[in-house]
Parts: C-alpha cells; structure tokens; sequence
C-alpha cells in the first residue's frame, strides 16, 4: 500500500511540474539559451536552458534529447529547479529529473526543507520500483541546477572558490568550483573573453569545465565534460533568447 501512495504521490508530481514548465499555468520566460552538444566532430544530443518567473518564484529547465540518427537511441532528459531569490541568494525549494530512454523510464522528485526540524526527501521511480529517500538537514543546500546558478552568482561577485552540498538524485554530495584561467574563444558572440571554471564533484570520476563569457552577464558559451582525464562530451552555444 505505502508503495502504492509513493507512486501516486510522485505522478501527481510530475503532472503538476509537467504543466507549470509547459506554460499551463502563466509565467514569464526570462532567458532561453540552446546548446549543440558533441563527442569529436560528431553532434549526438541538444539542450535548451529556461529561465521562467512565476507568483514571484523562478523555474529553470534544463531539456536534453539526442539528435539526428542519434535519435534511434531514444535519450530524453528533463531537469526543473523551483527556486526563490532571497538576499541575493538562490533558495533551493524543488528538483525534478526524468529521463525517458527507449525501453525505461526514471524520475526523482526533491523536496528541500528550510525547517532544522524537518528532513528534505526524494522521491525515486526506477525499474518499476518506488523508493523514499530521507536527507538530514543542511543550511543553505542546492539541487543540481541551483547550484549553477547561485555559483554564477557568486562569480559576478568575484568570489570564484565555492563549495556547495548538493541533493544531486537523491545522494548529498559536495561539489567544487574553482576558476582555472582566463581564456578567448569563437562563439556565436564572436571572439569571447571568457571564465575558465572547474567543477569537481566529491568521490566522482567526473569534472566539468566550463567558460562563462565575461561580456555577456556570464553565460556559458562551452562546457566540456571529462571521465578522469578523457573528454566525454562537449556543449557550445548555438543561441540566445533573453
């Protein structure tokens, strides 16, 4: 029966979160920004970042699904973050993840507590199996796209070095942001003076490394990905709507 609730209860969810970032209810977009996303020279996948303001409260989205012939090998992704802006700080209240691969389907569902006396929770669908996970209280804790934008935040201050605790799908971990270098590259602004900053994230085999360009309200204009020292992926700017 309790796994019955949970089911239902996270399919309620995924409806309401579904109708809000789909303009169900009325919101604002703020800024829409497309990436290609490549391993050598060949495109297999594109994402699209939303920024919505609705009732006073933000969403920002991040969408992925493969691309061309890729297309056969059926990966669509969805992340939402519902956040408020208190004190110039983003206030983490809920995360969602779903990703709808050709024969599975998961999502994860966090709800984050700002109650020393309360737990956070995700709620995790996978394998046809329904899961609550319970995580102590942390002040000031992120989600997975939270984080990303409180740190440039952070960065239009000139405070580069950040740690973070992160739910990241139902795990707490710590990530890291370090600035690099300073770097100019080619980009759909033309020649970029850019950010060069590293994220690494506790007991992970994985790094990012991302260039925000310094011109343009630091918007990341490429992000490469790497698996210890080999790069898995690399993600460009291809648009602007803001």
């Amino acid at each position: 029966m309790k796994i019955i609730q949970t089911r239902f209860i996270s399919i309620i969810i995924i409806i309401l979160n579904f109708m809000i970032t789909n303009n169900i209810f009325a919101q604002d977009l703020l800024s829409k920004h497309s990436y290609v996303i490549t391993k050598g020279n060949i495109q297999f996948a594109k994402t699209i970042n939303s920024l919505y303001e609705r009732n006073g409260k933000s969403v920002f989205e991040v969408y992925s699904s493969t691309h061309g012939i890729f297309k056969l090998k059926k990966d669509i992704r969805r992340e939402t973050s519902k956040f408020q802006i208190l004190n110039n700080q983003i206030i983490s209240e809920e995360y969602t993840f779903s990703r709808h691969k050709k024969d599975t389907y998961e999502t994860y569902l966090t709800t984050i507590t700002r109650n020393e006396s309360e737990k956070s929770s995700t709620i995790v669908e996978k394998d046809n199996k329904s899961k609550i996970i319970y995580h102590p209280y942390f002040k000031n804790v992120q989600d997975r796209l939270s984080v990303l934008l409180d740190y440039k935040s952070k960065l239009k201050a000139g405070k580069y070095d950040q740690v973070y605790t992160v739910l990241d799908k139902g795990r707490v971990r710590e990530y890291k942001f370090n600035k690099e270098s300073l770097d100019t590259i080619t980009t759909i602004f033309g020649d970029t003076k850019c950010i060069v900053v590293k994220r690494i994230i506790k007991n992970n085999k994985r790094s990012t490394l991302t260039w925000y360009a310094i011109d343009h309200d630091l918007i990341p204009v490429m992000i490469k990905q790497y698996r210890k020292e080999k790069l898995q992926f690399t993600a460009k700017l291809e648009s602007v709507n803001d």
